[in-house]
């Protein structure tokens, strides 16, 4: 007996398949007919979809919120590049607050039979994370998509997640744009703090030493004793000769003396002058007042370029808080569906069809080698 494994022909296969063709078209038909009846107890869905472009925010001098520095580089990134902002959005929308808000909003725990669960609202989240559709369009717009069982739901819910989106990112703007105003604020004040005290210190010293505009005091002293220095050289000269001549008991040679003992006396009064209320400046204390006065002044125009600088950003910071401006703008508002999205019963139901006709095919071309090979089988039971 030869008890070899044989292989069944094509034409033995197929000539099996037509005595048995009422089980292999009448299955799949069977079972055809029972997904489409099944699939009219299967709820429709309908969906409501929501088309939105970033909004483009109006540049006011300093954008805080740019994102090449400002506020955004401060506060993490309030608003970021469009791949960033579409994550962005994606995670307010998927939040948990938002969900839940969304979920209370909608009474959904009853919409979706779930409130005798043991977390009715957990259990209504996750049906609702499965109905809503966030993506990012290669575009760059970004759509939001719902299903409800309810047309007008489907809307409501869609329109409703646009407006929660525009109002937490408002929040954390208006949070970011606080804390920013108020450390702004802070040392705004301390800046004014430091100048006042500053510009005190700068008129005690006017007041102490007589210094005003010490660069032209310096220029109008040294002017004034380079004169006087001439002047007592050539009177010293003048001297020297009219003493070769006259008698230094002459009349002309004691007015001449006279004239530079005069001439000294100044010059040693500009170099010795300690007296305040003189415009003149004392020569042997002019290092360590001008050390001192450029300290003060150089100080003092440090903070107040710094004043220059962050007052605008104050006064912009407390704008940034007071606006509130929409992340997202409508291109495409959510509509009442009236073609239903789920199910789509006729690709079910081929689906289904196509399914069960290829799972019996197989079984009959098993079966059909199984019996053309009942002894070999046999005997390796055996």
């Amino acid at each position: 007996m030869d008890s070899s494994f044989r292989s069944p022909s094509s034409t033995d296969v197929a000539r099996y398949l037509i005595r048995n063709w009422k089980i292999l078209f009448g299955l799949p038909f069977v079972v055809s007919v029972i997904v489409a009846i099944y699939t009219l107890f299967i709820p429709n869905k309908y969906q409501s979809t929501a088309n939105l472009l970033p909004s483009q925010r109006p540049a006011l001098g300093l954008d805080l919120f740019s994102e090449d520095g400002g506020l955004s580089s401060i506060a993490n990134s309030v608003l970021g590049g469009s791949s960033d902002e579409a994550n962005r959005y994606i995670v307010l929308l998927s939040s948990y607050s938002t969900s839940s808000t969304i979920v209370e909003k909608f009474n959904l725990t009853e919409a979706y039979d779930v409130a005798e669960a043991d977390d009715p609202i957990g259990e209504a989240i996750d049906i609702l994370s499965e109905r809503s559709t966030f993506e990012n369009m290669e575009e760059g717009n970004f759509v939001i998509s719902v299903l409800d069982e309810d047309p007008v739901r489907a809307k409501e819910m869609a329109d409703y997640y646009v407006q929660l989106l525009n109002q937490l990112n408002s929040n954390i703007v208006s949070q970011d744009a606080r804390l920013y105003r108020e450390f702004l604020e802070k040392r705004y004040n301390q800046l004014v703090t430091d100048v006042d005290s500053l510009q005190s210190r700068f008129v005690v010293f006017q007041k102490k030493y007589g210094v005003f505009e010490l660069p032209e005091q310096v220029k109008e002293y040294f002017g004034l004793v380079g004169v006087l220095t001439a002047r007592q050289l050539e009177a010293e000269v003048e001297l020297e000769i009219l003493s070769k001549n006259v008698s230094t008991s002459s009349m002309a040679y004691k007015t001449l003396e006279d004239q530079y003992n005069t001439i000294t006396t100044k010059l040693e009064e500009l170099y010795s002058d300690e007296d305040p209320q003189n415009l003149i400046l004392n020569f042997n204390d002019l290092a360590s007042i001008g050390s001192e006065y450029y300290e003060l002044f150089f100080e003092l125009e440090v903070q107040q370029e710094i004043q220059k600088f962050l007052l605008p950003l104050y006064e912009q910071a407390k704008m940034e808080e007071a606006k509130s401006l929409p992340i997202v703008t409508v291109v495409d508002a959510p509509r009442v569906p009236v073609k239903k999205a789920e199910p789509r019963r006729s690709i079910i139901v081929i689906l289904s069809g196509i399914s069960a006709f290829i799972l019996v095919l197989v079984y009959l071309v098993a079966r059909n080698s199984y019996v053309a090979n009942k002894e070999y089988f046999d005997s390796l039971k055996s």
